[in-house]
């Protein structure tokens, strides 16, 4: 059994953004979400992140661009993305050093605490994902579900089938994602009596839930199992491919 930590991280693009974590670990059986955070200020996430990482080391899996270097247009890895996922109708975006410095300078400070970008290196590692390609991987989705703006209606109810999709797939995916208390306080909690502020915190946790999979699936599953958008110069993406060793 592993005893490396899996940490996963929706960062906010903007300084005043917030951001939510997730912790898990691995199991005899498959994985455990331990923990979720939310995190307001860049201190709280560094902060969080060094509380989180364990004595075995870590794998941090973020949700947002991290190996920036382009001052204008888009990463080459961002251009791929629409290429393999424009028809599951996955949000595009314009990443460059100006419109997405706060991720780039948090980037920057993990790696100065000693977090490897490289997803095959030993130890601890911080790894670029993207939560709306993870869903349509590993959902089989057509489309993804659309959290975070738009009426707050609509928004509960992707919120609800997130949440439903996480809590009734991933337990039979591998590795499976066993029930913990942190885990059911996200499915139980009531979405009917929250604000906008509220639900969007709730939004971003379940994001942090996918990225932390995506490092236990990295670590237990394997490199080979994942896709690899991209490269560690210009920046990458890293999701899970179930299936991949059998293609």
């Amino acid at each position: 059994m592993s005893r490396m930590r899996y940490l996963g991280l929706d960062l906010a693009w903007a300084p005043r953004g917030t951001s939510a974590g997730a912790v898990m670990e691995a199991t005899d059986e498959g994985v455990r979400l331990v923990s979720t955070a939310h995190l307001r200020a860049h201190e709280d996430v560094l902060g969080w992140v060094a509380r989180n990482r364990g004595r075995s080391g870590a794998i941090l899996s973020v949700n947002a661009p991290l190996i920036v270097e382009n001052t204008g247009g888009r990463r080459p890895v961002d251009v791929d993305l629409e290429h393999h996922f424009g028809r599951y109708f996955v949000d595009e975006y314009q990443v460059n050093t100006v419109n997405a410095s706060h991720p780039r300078t948090i980037g920057r400070a993990l790696m100065r605490m000693g977090f490897e970008p490289d997803p095959q290196a030993e130890g601890d590692r911080v790894i670029e994902t993207a939560t709306q390609p993870t869903q349509i991987l590993l959902f089989g989705l057509e489309r993804p579900l659309r959290i975070k703006s738009g009426p707050i209606g609509g928004r509960k109810d992707a919120a609800n089938r997130y949440r439903e999709l996480i809590y009734g797939k991933l337990p039979f995916s591998e590795p499976p994602l066993e029930d913990s208390d942190a885990l059911e306080a996200l499915h139980e909690a009531d979405l009917g009596g929250m604000n906008g502020t509220r639900l969007g915190e709730l939004e971003e946790k379940l994001d942090a839930v996918m990225c932390a999979y995506v490092a236990a699936f990295l670590d237990l599953m394997g490199p080979e199992s994942c896709a690899f958008l991209g490269d560690l110069h210009t920046g990458y993406v890293l999701l899970p491919a179930p299936g991949a060793e059998e293609s």
